[in-house]
């Protein structure tokens, strides 16, 4: 029998499951009342923060961010305590797992290995106190170091809570979402081998993203670390070169015979709130993390607004959370006073302005903005207190399409899966694009005035307002209106249209 971690069997596995996996799960769990397996955050969770020296500055924000979780054990590149809150609260211990990995004697005589050595002049400076040249050897080579934490790190884990039902590692810039993630968790028995995340990488390891979170089962860490010796010490020798921890992790897991499960993919997250990408199959799925938040400030903001949710957040919940209007639920009638002419108001184009208090303020943007650039046959109204919208008021423009906003972006930084169009001449050539037949999959596009170039995107994002004042951006109203509408039916969603 081929071993679990050969490329043949690796392949092989790789297409059976692209072939016979067809849709998604079932979601049902996510609003039951009671989950199949109860989960007591407190008792049955174990998190394992991962942290740098480099980076050990966002620790004291993210303990502010999530409460008064449970058990939580930091581990990094250097060894410490650290003091949480103003007044000295908390006393966090630190646990340097580079230096317990090293100690393990299947690496004793590997110790003059370049990592190694890169280790040793970092915890020289640390020791001798210079801030900034240990700062600077973190930034420069502390991602290496990464690697060396994860096997040890979840090792300690096991042995420090051998009776965990769940074990959670996460980076110090990510951020769970409890109440989405203690429902998903009640949907698997954790006496079964799961190991669940993002994934990446090609089939000869696919893994979880350590940034969006990792999450092992009783089951798979009492294979990994208890029962699997042998595969562990193959993980220490492998930490001194591989690249990536969180795919020396599945290279460990595979070796056990655990792959990741990739059915639930979806749900996990490596953008910040207003950044993470809406798309067309997950707007109305749970969201369970996000990352990419190195500033304290943006960790503290993020507890914020999602500590204290009492239940599952879905993405199309990030609207209401960050209290910015969903245009393709604007209400037609809340435009009929601004409208003179009854006839118009059936058919108009939009765009939006938020924090305009007055409604002077209003005409002047209209005067300042739009008059030249786009043309006549556009009207101006304050339907809200703080919102100023200037419609197009004659055909072909139509509302179940329209909705732009001036100075925003709900595209987001552009890659690969985004189609740029150059030379547009408008917004309005440019949201053409995005409805056009021949894309069927755009939910969202911005144009540069300024470049001529338009973006349009399989998502969409929260976004916020941009330094570069020449942006516009909107919606395919239609698809997204569409999308929403078949979203699941079952008790619980239709509170997610509101």
């Amino acid at each position: 029998v081929l071993p679990y971690d050969s490329t043949l069997r690796l392949g092989v596995r790789w297409n059976w499951k692209r072939l016979v996996t067809g849709g998604r799960p079932s979601e049902e769990w996510v609003l039951r009342e009671r989950p199949e397996y109860e989960v007591d955050w407190g008792r049955d969770v174990g998190v394992v923060l991962k942290t740098g020296y480099g980076t050990r500055g966002r620790v004291p924000a993210w303990f502010e961010s999530v409460g008064g979780w449970g058990e939580v054990v930091v581990i990094a590149d250097y060894g410490g305590e650290m003091v949480l809150g103003d007044g000295g609260e908390r006393v966090v211990k630190v646990y340097d797992m580079v230096e317990r990995g090293l100690e393990n004697p299947i690496l004793g005589g590997l110790l003059g290995h370049k990592r190694v050595g890169k280790y040793e002049r970092l915890t020289a400076a640390v020791g001798a106190k210079d801030e900034e040249l240990a700062g600077g050897l973190s930034k420069e080579f502390g991602w290496e170091l990464d690697a060396l934490k994860f096997i040890p790190g979840l090792e300690f884990a096991y042995q420090r809570w051998p009776d965990k039902k769940w074990y959670l590692l996460v980076d110090d810039d990510t951020f769970l979402v409890e109440t989405s993630v203690k429902r998903f968790l009640g949907h698997f028995d954790p006496e079964e081998k799961h190991y669940l995340g993002n994934a990446v990488g090609d089939f000869r390891a696919r893994f979880a993203h350590g940034g969006s979170a990792v999450i092992l089962s009783q089951a798979a860490m009492r294979a990994l670390v208890k029962e699997n010796p042998k595969a562990l010490k193959t993980s220490y020798l492998e930490s001194l070169d591989e690249v990536w921890g969180d795919r020396l992790l599945a290279k460990a897991l595979i070796r056990v015979g655990i792959y990741l499960d990739e059915r639930y993919a979806y749900l996990f997250n490596g953008e910040p709130p207003r950044r993470s990408k809406i798309r067309g199959d997950r707007m109305c799925s749970p969201i369970l993390s996000f990352h990419t938040l190195p500033q304290p400030e943006m960790m503290r903001d993020v507890g914020e607004h999602f500590r204290n949710v009492t239940e599952p957040v879905f993405w199309l919940d990030l609207w209401k959370i960050y209290g910015v209007p969903a245009p393709w639920r604007w209400d037609p009638e809340m435009t009929k006073k601004t409208i003179k002419d009854p006839k118009q108001r059936e058919e108009m184009s939009r765009i939006v302005l938020r924090d305009v208090k007055s409604e002077w303020e209003c005409l002047a943007e209209y005067n300042r903005r739009f008059r030249a650039s786009i043309g006549t046959g556009w009207a101006w109204g304050k339907p809200e207190p703080d919102v100023c919208v200037i419609f197009r008021s004659a055909p072909p423009f139509d509302s179940e399409v329209d909705a732009w906003t001036l100075d925003w972006d709900y595209v987001g930084p552009v890659d690969e899966a985004v189609y740029t169009h150059e030379n547009v001449a408008s917004a309005q050539d440019c949201m053409e694009k995005c409805t056009e037949k021949a894309f069927k999959t755009c939910i969202a596009w911005t144009w540069e005035s300024s470049t001529g170039r338009c973006h349009v995107s399989p998502w969409m994002i929260v976004g916020e307002e941009v330094k570069e004042q020449d942006k516009v951006s909107g919606f395919n109203i239609r698809r997204v209106r569409k999308l929403e509408r078949e979203c699941p039916t079952f008790d619980g969603y239709e509170s997610r249209r509101d």
